[in-house]
């Protein structure tokens, strides 16, 4: 009769707070933060602009929308949290999510190796 209580009365606690939630999260974040660093081991630059520093591990796919790919490596890219993060993952709005974001990043790398070697080449034919 006791567990029928119990599990009545946490049927009722909001989902965060429920003691199986909150184990599956704890088990759930060891796995993240394994497959992050493994990722970031992999891919430690942002794959848009090159930064190293600051990085973060974007879902392409957000894992509330399709939590069975939160540990998928091919669901996984490098981003600096400031701006590509934001700016390409999410179209400046952490609401949204850019499910092109990896053409998107490679595009836009292309981009700014075109212009690095625009500039380079302007230099030395101005001298």
């Amino acid at each position: 009769m006791f567990t029928k209580l119990r599990d009545y009365l946490v049927s009722w606690l909001p989902l965060w707070l429920r003691p199986r939630y909150i184990l599956e999260q704890r088990q759930r974040a060891g796995a993240w933060r394994r497959v992050r660093a493994e990722h970031l081991a992999k891919h430690p630059e942002c794959e848009v602009c090159g930064r190293t520093n600051n990085l973060t591990v974007h879902h392409v796919f957000p894992v509330s929308l399709a939590p069975e790919l939160e540990l998928v490596e091919s669901n996984l890219m490098t981003l600096c949290d400031t701006p590509c993060h934001f700016m390409f993952g999410h179209f400046f709005n952490y609401h949204c999510y850019n499910k092109n974001v990896r053409k998107l990043a490679a595009l836009f790398r292309r981009e700014m190796r075109n212009h690095r070697r625009c500039a380079q080449h302007h230099r030395t034919t101005t001298d």
